[in-house]
């Protein structure tokens, strides 16, 4: 009796030792699982802080926490070993150890991920590598094992110790039953963790590929304003340039303008010499005409003369001895007469041919003004068409009978050098617009130059850019149409992206019109 009573107590004791070592069992390993992520999480902050001797001692003592609880096998032993491989290739360079580390990992957990902070080139290919080692050639890790530490010593190893060897194997076959619900419970939590894990890396994949592309925008953005500053610089320039020109165009002009007006004045005064010329033309013609009269007078008076001569010669002849005397002064006057007579016609002759010569210069003289007052008339005509022709051109053509753009305009897409360019726009009627604004400049130009559009007869709204100003390679445009209160309703173009009309050098030829 008392041996059976002995029996059974020994046999309860036995099970309340056994409960014990249990229940003690699951609160070490509850508290080694608990230490062992505190290392870890510990070792990725020091290794983000840059203390890699403290990264390395924590995870030397995760090491050894996983020996004691037999936790080796846990996923969470996979991230302390992904964390030793990065340090041994990232500060370590050794990229041999690192491969072995990270295989080590991915036996443990195929679901164990590099953290993208860490993920350098030498990571990223030592762990492809580590994919394709197998485990059993891993080899030994021993420097990731810590020091040999001082066990604790736990009260179910100290009733373990007391008991007998079937008593141990029960002890171990428990332990084994619960470690495969822990293990299967690991697993289970393992999963999910994977999950959480693989929606993290694509979250920190968005968000690092976001980064890179802000970071890149910020650097277009940089570059852009580098770009945009040197083309305000360069605009600038050819703004300065293009003004130093103008001014010198204008000095050339009002240099021209002086020389015609020069000119002008040097025609007009030898206009009136002429016509001072021609006044005492005249007079010495009216003179000449008046004393050939006189001289005809003269000669008629002589021919009468000669007339009582003969008569006297007559008488002589019946007295003769008287007369022959007389006779003989008569003939002498007769031949100083005729010798004056001579004289006469010689002075004659001779101003006929200085008339003939003066009537000559000034036949020229009027020849050559006629043709000066047709060259005039043939110019004051071409300007009369010119002018008709350039109000043609510049009311322009018949609406169209539909206008298409909010605001269209009938400009070419090519135009000469030099030459005017005519303007014509109209807005749809829908648009509201008061007034028609039109901006140009020649490429290379900062400033637009701005001009109002006018209302034609029929229906345009025009203007005329100077031929002055049709210069360069290429002219940019744009067209606003304004309300009453001034605000843009339409546009055709904008400052930042206008219409560009090619310019020409060379010959003329017809340009295509644009709608």
């Amino acid at each position: 009796m008392h041996v059976a009573k002995r029996i059974v107590s020994l046999v309860f004791v036995q099970f309340l030792l056994l409960a014990a070592a249990r229940n003690a069992g699951a609160a070490d390993a509850k508290e080694s699982m608990e230490k062992l992520k505190a290392l870890s999480q510990g070792a990725t902050s020091s290794y983000a802080d840059g203390d890699f001797d403290k990264t390395k001692s924590q995870l030397q003592e995760a090491v050894a926490v996983a020996k004691e609880s037999g936790l080796g096998s846990n996923r969470i032993m996979a991230q302390v070993y992904i964390l030793f491989g990065v340090l041994k290739i990232n500060e370590h360079k050794d990229t041999d150890a690192g491969v072995r580390y990270f295989a080590k990992a991915l036996d443990i957990s195929p679901a164990a991920k590099i953290p993208p902070t860490m993920a350098t080139k030498a990571v990223k290919q030592a762990f492809a590598k580590a994919e394709d080692v197998d485990p059993a050639t891993i080899g030994d890790l021993s420097e990731a094992d810590p020091a040999p530490a001082k066990k604790k010593a736990s009260k179910a190893e100290l009733a373990a110790a007391a008991e007998q060897e079937q008593q141990e194997k029960r002890e171990k076959a428990a332990a084994a039953a619960s470690e495969q619900k822990q293990s299967e419970a690991d697993r289970k939590r393992e999963a999910a963790e994977r999950k959480q894990a693989e929606a993290d890396r694509k979250r920190e994949a968005g968000e690092s590929k976001q980064l890179a592309d802000e970071l890149e925008k910020a650097k277009g953005d940089r570059e852009k304003l580098a770009r945009d500053k040197q083309e305000r610089d360069k605009m600038l320039a050819d703004a300065k340039g293009y003004l130093a020109q103008l001014e010198k165009e204008k000095a050339a002009k009002d240099k021209q303008i002086a020389d015609a007006n020069t000119k002008i004045q040097q025609l007009e005064k030898d206009k009136a010499d002429r016509d001072a010329k021609l006044g005492p033309a005249g007079a010495k013609i009216a003179q000449l005409e008046k004393d050939k009269a006189e001289k005809d007078k003269q000669i008629a008076a002589l021919t009468a003369s000669d007339k009582k001569e003969r008569e006297a010669k007559e008488a002589l002849q019946k007295e003769k001895p008287e007369r022959e005397k007389q006779l003989g002064e008569a003939k002498a006057r007769i031949a100083q007469l005729e010798k004056d007579k001579a004289d006469r016609d010689k002075q004659i002759a001779s101003l006929s041919a200085s008339d003939k010569k003066e009537r000559e210069a000034r036949e020229k003289l009027e020849k050559t003004m006629a043709d000066v007052a047709a060259r005039e008339r043939e110019r004051h005509s071409k300007e009369i068409e010119d002018q008709k022709e350039r109000e043609k051109l510049v009311e322009g053509g018949e609406l169209p009978g539909h206008i298409r753009e909010p605001v269209t305009c009938d400009l070419p897409d090519e135009v000469p050098a030099g030459e005017d360019l005519y303007v014509h726009c109209v807005p749809q009627p829908g648009v509201g617009a008061k007034m028609l604004a039109f901006y140009y400049r020649s490429a290379g130009m900062a400033l637009y130059n701005a001009v109002t559009l006018e209302r034609s007869r029929k229906g345009w709204y025009v203007t005329t850019i100077p031929g002055g100003r049709v210069s360069g390679r290429l002219i940019h445009y744009y067209v606003e149409a304004r309300d009453g209160k001034e605000k843009v309703a339409a546009s055709n173009g904008k400052a930042t992206s206008p219409n560009v009309i090619t310019i020409r050098s060379g010959g003329l030829t017809k340009a295509r019109g644009r709608k």
